[in-house]
């Protein structure tokens, strides 16, 4: 077995399975979930190569964690790919885990992917913004990764057109995705909240509140657990106060005066599709 992803049934499971594994894993796939008993998980982690960990935000680094203990004993090389969207805290507690057990032939990928199965194959502008961010690694000494990072990086950018960068740390990519990303989901939560601005926002960006309802749960858990999200929440905040709450043209005028706020009117260097979209359409309304 090559390749074993732990909430594999979940959405973006199903969706590496279906539309991005074919292209990059030729051998066996499989998948278990969280419930999956524990003696199978162990069965199943001890014959994958390759482990991906695809569940929800919330409880991540724990599950990740029980997982390097479940492989502590193996012999042979295992990779553990963790792609949470908050990576720091999965970085800091995998790696004193990983430094716990200290086998040779465990190692880690810590990587964000900027896309998903809703719009994995959109060609519109903001499709530049899908890329991998490789935000650390943490090589077992008998599992070395660098040629199978060349190999997949490469495979990506040939056959998806998907840039990976590894340019910002497990911190900085959280203070970056806190001030595009999480200022983005500061919009969602206002829908989520009042069902009244919620219509308002579908009315007018219908595909970004379709998305935001399918993510809700992730965009609660993104709020709550990236440690960077007070300083956003209380800008935005700060600028929904001034406005009269209650029409479209008020929330882009509180998404533009927070982004100006965090962003300080520069471009994201991780940026994503729904930010670009806002960002687009507030600047339309003028200046801060």
């Amino acid at each position: 077995m090559d390749v074993l992803i732990v909430g594999g049934a979940g959405e973006f499971g199903q969706f590496l399975q279906r539309d991005i594994l074919p292209h990059i894993c030729l051998k066996t796939v499989s998948s278990v979930e969280r419930e999956t008993p524990t003696d199978e998980q162990k069965s199943l982690l001890k014959r994958a190569r390759n482990v991906i960990v695809a569940t929800p935000l919330a409880g991540y680094a724990q599950l990740a964690c029980e997982i390097v203990y479940r492989c502590r004993d193996v012999s042979e090389s295992k990779t553990l790919w963790l792609i949470p969207s908050v990576q720091a805290g999965v970085w800091r507690a995998v790696t004193a885990t990983l430094d716990m057990v200290n086998n040779p032939a465990l190692s880690a990928v810590f990587v964000h992917p900027m896309y998903g199965p809703n719009g994995f194959r959109e060609t519109e502008p903001e499709a530049r913004t899908f890329k991998n961010i490789l935000s650390a690694t943490h090589q077992g000494a008998n599992n070395s990764l660098e040629e199978e990072l060349v190999r997949i990086t490469s495979t990506f950018h040939s056959k998806f057109n998907i840039a990976t960068t590894s340019e910002f740390g497990p911190e900085e990519h959280d203070r970056i995705t806190a001030y595009s990303q999480g200022l983005s989901y500061c919009v969602g939560k206002l829908m989520f909240q009042y069902p009244e601005l919620g219509a308002v926002i579908q009315q007018q960006m219908p595909d970004l509140h379709n998305s935001f309802r399918a993510n809700q749960e992730l965009i609660i858990d993104f709020l709550r657990i990236n440690s960077y999200m007070p300083q956003v929440i209380a800008a935005f905040n700060d600028s929904w106060e001034q406005t009269t709450k209650a029409t479209f043209a008020d929330i882009l005028r509180a998404f533009r005066t927070a982004d100006h706020t965090l962003n300080s009117g520069a471009d994201s260097p991780i940026s994503t599709k729904w930010y670009e979209k806002l960002r687009t359409a507030s600047l339309a309304g003028g200046q801060v």
